[in-house]
């Protein structure tokens, strides 16, 4: 498994630095990845929620996506509300996934020690937080750089994808 793991993170890697060389290309593909997403999800839920006859939190957040998708397809105008949305949404998650990789990074250390390996992923998350804490403050900016921003997540996730591996494989070592 921690093989698998270490090879999909070098696609990611790989991917990453290909999404680099093509920023704008890179924001407006994710720009459609959430249109298909809201309109997938949006859809699911409502079903999921006809079919299991309970109309709460899901039905309503899934007519809210519906909408939302709705906005991105139909009306170019009301799209920039969805993706102002969407950009504070994604600067929430690189600040959570910046604290989930602290977390990481100390539960790493415990295991296999201090080094170059807990240094690097402490720094990345420490990136990772501040990134989303700037893109809080100016979304203009993070929108702009949207296209970067990804890339260089595609490459942080990459070379975390990489780490796990590796620490796996290091704990597999010792169970066996």
């Amino acid at each position: 498994m921690s093989i698998l793991i270490i090879f999909l993170g070098v696609l990611l890697t790989i991917g990453g630095f290909c999404c680099l060389f093509t920023p704008i290309s890179t924001t407006f593909g994710i720009m459609y990845f959430f249109m298909i997403l809201l309109f997938v999800s949006g859809i699911s839920m409502i079903i999921e929620s006809i079919a299991t006859k309970r109309f709460g939190l899901d039905f309503v957040f899934g007519i809210l996506s519906l909408i939302a998708g709705g906005f991105i397809v139909f009306s170019p105008n009301l799209s920039f509300v969805t993706e102002l949305i969407l950009l504070y949404i994604m600067a929430g998650w690189l600040v959570l996934r910046g604290i989930v990789g602290l977390v990481y990074s100390v539960k790493a250390k415990q295991l296999i020690g201090g080094g170059g390996v807990f240094v690097i992923s402490l720094l990345i998350a420490i990136l990772v937080i501040c990134a989303g804490i700037y893109s809080f403050v100016h979304p203009a900016f993070f929108a702009g750089f949207l296209g970067i921003l990804a890339s260089c997540f595609f490459i942080v996730e990459g070379i975390d994808m990489i780490v796990s591996g590796v620490i796996g494989r290091k704990i597999e070592r010792t169970l066996l």
